[in-house]
């Protein structure tokens, strides 16, 4: 009997264990964010922390010609947008499967959001096999071979960490060429990613931040953003 009650009070203790650990890595990982750092030449660079080893747990092969994994990535599984997952992380390094060549798609640490890509277009199957798709697809997406990343690499409310908190910017990767590209106007941030839209199309809802101006007689509402993918361009669209 005595065992048996020690037995239940050890397994008591580990459950607290495991969520009081899920709290800590929620609070560290979701709302503190990635630490800026200020140092005597008043730059603020990102304090760097030892990541687990993801190229072993996180790597993938994109496109037959790619390897790709993130650095400190934190997995969010809810039901956020259509692929009901968040990828948290703090950089992408890829690699270049023809010519070993290597890159971080930033240059410094930044806290991304998410990161996907979109479907490739369907190919005619003589087999009945469903293949498996990747949980870094974004299905009804089709901008190409390019990556979506959504993340905040700017402190804009100024609280000396990189979380969710901050607003919320979007940038176009290309892998075979290593453009990055910020794709939002001026001054506007990102509420939510459409899906099922035309091919090299990126539809957006957007916002125009907060201004504090005392003649300002009515705030900012959310507006459409497309961005062409293809010809690198976007068009804002003005509320009627």
């Amino acid at each position: 009997m005595e065992k048996l009650r020690l037995s239940v009070y050890l397994v008591i203790g580990i459950i607290i264990i495991l969520i009081v650990f899920t709290l800590l890595k929620s609070w560290f990982v979701y709302d503190r964010g990635i630490e800026l750092a200020k140092h005597p030449s008043n730059s603020i660079q990102t304090v760097y922390v030892e990541p687990d080893d993801d190229l072993v747990e996180h790597s993938s092969v994109v496109w037959g010609k790619f390897l790709y994994y993130p650095l400190g990535l934190n997995r969010d599984r809810e039901n956020f947008g259509p692929r009901k997952t968040l990828n948290h992380a703090q950089n992408l390094v890829f690699v270049d499967l023809q010519t070993g060549r290597n890159r971080k798609v930033f240059n410094k640490s930044v806290y991304i959001w998410d990161y996907f890509y979109g479907a490739e277009p369907e190919k005619p199957s003589s087999n009945s096999e469903t293949q498996e798709v990747s949980e870094d697809v974004f299905l009804g997406l089709k901008t190409g071979k390019k990556f979506v990343i959504v993340g905040m690499p700017e402190d804009t409310n100024k609280d000396g960490y990189l979380n969710q908190k901050d607003s919320k910017k979007v940038f176009v990767y290309d892998p075979n060429s290593d453009e990055l590209l910020p794709i939002l106007p001026k001054k506007f941030y990102l509420e939510k990613i459409l899906p099922d839209t035309p091919e090299n199309k990126l539809v957006m809802i957007v916002k125009r931040e907060e201004e504090s101006s005392p003649n300002k007689k009515k705030p900012n509402l959310p507006t459409l953003y497309i961005y062409d993918t293809l010809q690198k361009r976007g068009q804002l669209i003005e509320r009627p």
